[in-house]
């Protein structure tokens, strides 16, 4: 056989080459080498030639061209009926010659035909193409429709969840307004209870302040009606002065006696008084300590509470004053 890579040459040159299959490449190459005399390799070696293809295409190519170059021969063998023998391979090589002109033509508008057909199949793939990206847009489309359905339903989720967040603060929320009323309902009772006590306080003060004073007073009116008294009788019994002085001199020194017995009495009755005042102190120091654990619940009582005790206060240092 001659240079394989000639007849690979030859044989890209037909037309439509590159797109015939294996099996017709093999066909086309038993022909070319039916041509040139030359007998049919091996598969391997018509692989070589022609590029590629299977044992099974290659062969199959090979026995079908066997068997239609067989036909043509026979069907030649009726044409030179007749003729000598030495004429008959001529003549075969100009019908197999008229054979292969007509087959280009045919090959020609097949390649016309394949090129139409290409075009066919381009503007298809174009189509399929257009296809393909309408699919994708709309697969895309879709995706984001899912995503949107999923941020929609993500989104009820969020304003399921506030809502549920919303109606357990609403709740919460009443639960603590409950209890914060009840909370200042004990809070104005305890003020209540406070300034009821505070008052009962100042009453009792101003009680024990009244009794002093009038005992005070009654001491006083009583150590100057007595003193009258003596002086008056003195006046009466000038005549006896001695007598008389030493018995007023008795007489004042019991009233001295008796002014400190009522000094003692007014001493134990401003003890008394100390006392009530350490006890109005205490008071207001308990009332003080409620007014700080009620916080801001009797802030608003707190000054008119003060005003109060600033004029007892004052009230007693006055009467301080005046003893």
């Amino acid at each position: 056989m001659r240079d394989p890579e000639d007849l690979s040459a030859t044989l890209t040159t037909l037309p439509d080459w590159d797109t015939l299959n294996a099996y017709e490449m093999t066909k086309r190459c038993c022909a070319e080498l039916t041509k040139r005399g030359q007998r049919l390799p091996s598969w391997t070696s018509i692989r070589e030639i022609i590029g590629k293809g299977s044992a099974n295409d290659i062969n199959r190519g090979k026995e079908d061209f066997r068997r239609e170059h067989g036909d043509g021969l026979r069907k030649m063998s009726g044409f030179v009926k007749g003729v000598p023998d030495a004429l008959a391979p001529h003549i075969l090589g100009v019908w197999t010659a008229a054979i292969s002109l007509v087959r280009e033509e045919f090959n020609g508008q097949v390649a016309d035909w394949q090129a139409q057909i290409e075009r066919a199949e381009a503007a298809v793939a174009h189509a399929e193409t257009e296809r393909d990206q309408a699919t994708s847009r709309a697969a895309a489309l879709q995706g984001q429709n899912a995503g949107l359905q999923e941020a929609i339903a993500s989104l009820q989720g969020r304003v399921d969840t506030e809502r549920a967040a919303r109606e357990q603060a609403e709740r919460m929320f009443e639960s603590n307004r409950h209890e914060l009323a009840g909370q200042r309902d004990e809070l104005r009772a305890a003020l209540v209870h406070s300034q009821q006590e505070l008052s009962a306080a100042i009453t009792r003060l101003e009680g024990v302040e009244k009794h002093a004073l009038m005992e005070i007073a009654r001491a006083r009116t009583d150590a100057q009606d007595r003193i009258a008294s003596v002086e008056a009788r003195a006046k009466r019994e000038s005549g006896d002065l001695s007598m008389e002085i030493a018995r007023v001199s008795g007489q004042l020194h019991d009233l001295r006696a008796q002014l400190a017995s009522a000094t003692q009495q007014t001493a134990s009755m401003r003890e008394r008084l100390q006392r009530a005042e350490e006890q109005a102190d205490h008071l207001a120091s308990e009332n003080a300590r409620l007014v700080a654990a009620l916080q801001g619940a009797v802030t608003g009582a707190r000054p008119a509470l003060r005003g109060k005790y600033a004029s007892i206060k004052k009230r007693r240092t006055g009467r301080r004053g005046i003893d």
